[in-house]
């Protein structure tokens, strides 16, 4: 796995959130609509819910690590990657720590 750390930013430099990747909190709905397309599986036990984490987490690590660079403006990610993370607050960009 990825050992990242991802710090969100608003439009104004404050700080909405500091985490460790693996920590960052995902969308209930996100976890659940993965599941069914992964699993079949729309009340995913703590296995399949693991897993689906497990894979959303390496998705996402291996994109930020394709694009080589330590900060992204939040609307130049893809919804498919914004609409996971449940943060609250407007993201302006992200600064990535690679460890």
């Amino acid at each position: 796995m990825f050992s990242m750390q991802f710090t969100f930013f608003d439009k104004n430099g404050e700080k909405l959130m500091d985490k460790k990747f693996t920590s960052l909190p995902l969308k209930e709905e996100f976890i659940i609509q993965k599941s069914i397309e992964w699993f079949d599986d729309p009340e995913p036990c703590m296995i399949h819910r693991s897993a689906v984490m497990n894979k959303i987490y390496t998705r996402i690590g291996e994109y930020i690590k394709e694009q080589k660079v330590n900060e992204l403006l939040w609307n130049d990610l893809p919804e498919s990657i914004r609409s996971a993370f449940d943060i609250n607050g407007q993201v302006y960009k992200v600064i990535v720590k690679c460890c």
